[in-house]
């Protein structure tokens, strides 16, 4: 009978419930853990044998509620004293490093002790049989779940070196399905172990298959930038699920930082969370990485390598510390290059599909605007328009502060050839404004409505002295709604009134309505606001004697109460064309009138 005299220095039962409740997010997490110490110890063995072909065995045997996953390596075993080195003392930082007899570190992924010790979430036996490499030795630790394990040398034949680990599993693991179906084991064996170099191969129905054959040429950067493009969009479709149609090649300074940014083919929200999926040392860590490209980079969707960041204790994401910083800054740049090097149809296709994105990108960074500024949609009077398509037609180009400045000078503007965009989106005035200092091919013309009237003309003095007495009269009744009405001449004839009003004239109408409909609670607090601002400019309706409604309405010989119904009435449908909601008294001027003109017919 064996002898379990030795103890972990740890307390297990605690940090099994750590382990499973607390530090890994993910359940399978442990078939990552052994695929780790796996990869390193052939990792280690390769140091010393180039030409080794490494390889992993998993398997899963036995009946329903009583099976046993088995997974064997050839890497470079331990001797006794390193598996006492590597399993007794669990996650110590001197002495569970895998320094496989001084080999450096930095190509090995984690730790025997911790990584072993995780196989306790679905199992309370294991058993470990090593060859090592250095002394042909073979070594049997076996560990259980109460904290016990034994070490024992095994006298064996000549023996390959490598290393065996063997879960007698738990029945009844609801939440862990690659316990008990071969199907499940595949997949995640695919999920972590997908880049890594070595062969990872798993009985199935009766045969061996190789499960990482195709899909780890791609963690070789050499490999990865000389494949074909279809080979590479099959890649980003099996692992992230989408039918990509464009992407670029992208890496840091360093070069250890690499990988493939999918365009993703529909738009994001910009406050969507980025992921991207990370693989450290060939490693799968996380498809939920947010912190390794830039938050601008919402476009992309990206599968990166690395061997320079580092993993926190669950190595299920990173730490962020200034290699972190400095890595997502480098491929910031890698990703503005990409943009560069895609051909004009998948640009054009790109900022179509993420205008909005790239406008806010672009808005905070010149070089980028310099570089995508011909390709953005604006909305002008045409409809949307590509930036590029509006300069070949002029050089001068107009814009609004606002969509409701737009709306007001629309007709006058087209009826005048000017070209005008509406800059009342989302970081549109921005962009305009900056783009005046970037380039040279035209000039952006900030205009407010108040300057459109400039190209409105006046009336003849005869003209003047017929109409100015009815106007007077007008103006009186219009004072209540802070607007007055103008006389002029313009194009097109066809528009009867212009109405014109600044920012400030349209705050205090705001103001004045939500007086209207809050609650006496808020009241006091509105009226104190509307006490305290500074009186607003005047509307300005502005009637055109050109057109045929309002000359034949100033020549008719009405009275000036019954002028004032109709132009009472082309105030209010001024307000409503414009999408302006109407203030009460507005709202009993317009019924008011409505019924006045019942009474003239």
């Amino acid at each position: 009978m064996e002898n379990y005299s030795h103890r972990f220095q740890v307390n297990l039962a605690g940090m099994i419930d750590i382990l499973s409740n607390h530090l890994y997010d993910e359940k399978d997490v442990y078939i990552r853990e052994l695929l780790q110490n796996a990869t390193d110890a052939i990792r280690a063995r390769k140091k010393i044998e180039p030409t080794l072909n490494g390889k992993i065995h998993v398997s899963l045997s036995g009946e329903k509620n009583n099976k046993t996953l088995i997974l064997e390596d050839n890497g470079i075993g331990l001797t006794e004293d390193e598996v006492h080195a590597f399993l007794a003392t669990i996650a110590n930082s001197s002495k569970g490093e895998k320094n496989f007899d001084g080999q450096d570190t930095n190509d090995f992924i984690g730790r025997f002790g911790i990584g072993l010790l995780s196989c306790f979430i679905v199992s309370d036996e294991i058993v470990m049989i090593s060859t090592s490499q250095k002394n042909g030795e073979t070594t049997e630790w076996h560990g259980k779940a109460d904290g016990t394990y034994s070490v024992r040398k095994i006298k064996t034949e000549k023996r390959e070196p490598g290393t065996q680990v063997y879960l007698r599993l738990r029945p009844h693991m609801d939440e862990h399905p690659e316990c008990e179906e071969t199907e499940y084991l595949i997949n995640t064996l695919k999920k972590y172990g997908s880049s890594l170099e070595s062969a990872i191969l798993i009985e199935a129905d009766g045969y061996e298959q190789e499960i990482n054959s195709w899909t780890k040429q791609f963690a070789d950067k050499e490999i990865l930038f000389s494949l074909p493009r279809e080979q590479i969009l099959r890649y980003g479709e099996h692992l992230l699920g989408t039918r990509f149609q464009d992407y670029f090649l992208i890496e840091n300074e360093s070069g250890r930082t690499f990988g493939i940014a999918f365009m993703i083919p529909y738009t994001v929200q910009m406050n969507a969370v980025r992921k991207q999926t990370v693989f450290l040392n060939n490693m799968y860590v996380t498809s939920e990485a947010n912190n390794v490209l830039p938050n601008w980079a919402f476009f992309a969707e990206c599968i990166l390598w690395t061997d320079e960041l580092q993993p926190v204790a669950s190595r299920e994401s990173f730490y962020k510390n200034e290699r972190l910083e400095i890595v997502s800054k480098e491929l910031g740049v890698a990703l503005k290059k990409g943009i560069e090097t895609l051909p004009e149809s998948a640009l054009t296709k790109l900022l179509s599909t993420h205008y909005l994105g790239f406008k806010a990108l672009a808005s905070e960074d010149a070089p980028f605007l310099k570089l995508i500024y011909s390709y953005l949609p604006f909305k002008t009077l045409n409809g949307e328009e590509k930036l590029a398509d509006i300069m070949k037609e002029t050089t001068t180009i107009y814009y609004t502060f606002s969509v409701d400045d737009f709306r007001q000078i629309t007709d006058i503007a087209r009826s005048s050839g000017m070209t005008l965009i509406n800059g009342g989106y989302s970081y549109d005035t921005p962009i305009l404004t900056m783009l005046n200092h970037l380039i040279d091919e035209a000039e952006f013309i900030l205009i407010q409505p108040e300057e459109i009237t400039n190209k409105l003309l006046p009336m003849s003095a005869e003209e003047e002295i017929t109409y100015q007495p009815i106007l007077a009269e007008m103006n009186k009744m219009m004072a209540e709604f802070d607007a007055d009405i103008t006389i002029k001449h313009f194009e097109p004839k066809t528009l009867p009134i212009i109405f014109i009003h600044s920012a400030a004239t349209q705050a205090s109408r705001e103001l004045e309505r939500s007086l209207e409909e809050t609650s006496s609670v808020f009241s006091d607090i509105l009226e104190s606001i509307q006490q305290e601002q500074a009186p607003a400019p005047l509307a300005h309706l502005y009637l055109n004697l050109d057109n045929e409604l309002i000359k034949k309405l100033f020549t008719s010989g009405k009275s000036i109460n019954e002028l004032s119904v109709i132009v009472n009435v082309l105030y209010i449908q001024a307000l409503l064309l414009g999408h302006y909601p109407l203030k009460r008294k507005e709202m009993e001027l317009m019924n008011q009138n409505m019924l006045r003109i019942l009474e003239m017919l």
